[in-house]
């Protein structure tokens, strides 16, 4: 039978292939030309390359600049998530270079929708990436990468259900500092069964190990109540494990977990002092804007979602070995 079905998908494979053949016998000098100029497209984001998070963002970027024969180039702000006006201006130098496409994380939509709408209006095509999906529409972006802060939320907090948490402490910024922070707690809030309270750390200080440290502590030894920690990204990761760390038993008691994939997350999973990591897997988020842009740009293909979602997969001290024997291959 299989056999069977297998030859009469033959004249059907042989025709799309002859089709296609005829087809790019039609196609002019010009067009031709087109398909074969090399491609240069840019990734402005708003984090430095330095940042753990986008080390993997990068790689995938350059790796699908290699594999499709696209030169990639990767820009960012001088520190993550501090500056929305220097990403801007990074945007707007983009635009001015006249690139084949962009790739643009949108963590701040007040901020950067108008620039990424002088961009698509400018005749650039735009996939946003990591952050901003919901403004695909309304900057006429192709497409969006990356996750649905919501879902990550949601997934947070089943996570503390099946640990049996009762009071989730969570590590964040500020509501409505951040709309995509705001997403991944309210997520947590719907999904979780008990009590949630909030560390909030300022803006100005997400970069401030110490500071985070430091209003994680406080927050702890304000209510014993509180059985577990979450933190809403990479910003968070080591000062909150170092808090648990000065906890002392109280902190090896509790539950704790996070969101985004560092070398800190990696360390605290296969120590057993973290118990789970939403991974963003972002290596997919610098390699399939590239194939997105590659295809639209030389074939005239057009994504038919607004959304591909890159994660997050449930990252435990039971699966980090293979996974990062996997990325060491």
């Amino acid at each position: 039978m299989l056999q069977t079905n297998r030859n009469r998908r033959l004249p059907l494979i042989a025709g799309v292939m002859a089709i296609a053949a005829g087809l790019s016998g039609l196609w002019s000098p010009a067009q031709a030309e087109e398909a074969r100029k090399p491609l240069k497209i840019m990734m402005i984001s708003h984090s430095p390359a330095s940042d753990t998070y986008f080390v993997d963002v990068i790689k995938g970027l350059e790796q699908a600049g290699k594999d499709l024969g696209v030169e990639v180039q990767y820009r960012g702000t001088d520190a993550n998530l501090n500056d929305p006006n220097q990403q801007r201006r990074n945007i707007e130098a983009a635009i001015a270079a006249g690139p084949d496409g962009l790739i643009i994380s949108n963590p701040t939509p007040t901020s950067l929708n108008e620039v990424i709408t002088k961009a698509t209006g400018a005749g650039i095509p735009v996939v946003l990436f990591n952050q901003g999906g919901e403004s695909v529409k309304e900057v006429h972006a192709l497409t969006f990468v990356g996750d649905d802060p919501a879902i990550q939320g949601r997934i947070a907090g089943e996570q503390y259900n099946g640990l049996g948490s009762k009071h989730v402490l969570v590590i964040t910024t500020p509501t409505g500092a951040l709309p995509f922070v705001d997403a991944r707690v309210n997520g947590l809030k719907e999904a979780f069964s008990g009590k949630v309270s909030l560390a909030e750390v300022p803006l100005n200080n997400i970069n401030d190990a110490n500071r985070i440290k430091t209003i994680t502590e406080t927050q702890l030894q304000k209510d014993p109540s509180i059985d577990a920690v979450f933190s809403v990204g990479s910003c968070c990761i080591a000062p909150m494990l170092e808090a648990r760390n000065n906890s002392g038993d109280k902190g090896k008691s509790m539950r704790w977990g996070t969101i985004d994939l560092t070398t800190a997350a990696v360390d605290g999973l296969k120590s057993k002092n973290l118990d789970f990591d939403l991974h963003a897997q972002q290596y997919a988020q610098g390699y399939y804007p590239v194939v997105v842009l590659s295809l639209y740009l030389r074939q005239g293909i057009v994504p038919a979602t607004d959304a591909f979602i890159t994660g997050p997969a449930v990252i435990t001290p039971e699966n980090i070995d293979r996974l990062m024997s996997l990325q060491q291959q």
